[in-house]
């Protein structure tokens, strides 16, 4: 009677820590900028933590075209006190009228557990 007993406590003790709903440590952006021929994207990162951490990101651009597909990607590590902001990554490219960009951003803890991610698609004519 007392193993069923310690197997339901233990049971509802999982089922409680499973439905336990944390708070992100960080939130990520992309902001997407035209600038007269060229569009600006940068990579942001707001601590939500109360302490510091260190994390890593990764940040893609690919560009679409009826010429072909091509990807530019850039990364690293970096900390973030409580309660700060921090622009990871910041690269411009040609728009022409016809091709089409998406930004993509992600935000990795020390373990490799995504954080925080985004997204930005910038589409031809969007001056």
């Amino acid at each position: 009677m007392h193993t069923i007993l310690l197997f339901m406590a233990g049971w509802a003790a999982l089922l409680g820590v499973s439905q336990a709903v944390s708070s992100p440590a960080c939130k990520a952006w992309l902001q997407a900028t035209p600038r007269g021929n060229m569009l600006e994207m940068t990579g942001n990162c707001s601590s939500l933590a109360g302490a510091t951490g260190r994390y890593r990101y990764e940040m893609s651009v690919e560009r679409h075209s009826s010429g072909g597909h091509s990807k530019s990607q850039q990364g690293g590590e970096f900390e973030l006190a409580a309660g700060q902001s921090v622009v990871l990554s910041s690269t411009q490219v040609n728009i022409d009228g016809q091709t089409t960009y998406i930004g993509r951003l992600r935000v990795f803890d020390s373990q490799n557990v995504l954080l925080a991610q985004d997204s930005v698609r910038h589409e031809p004519g969007n001056k």
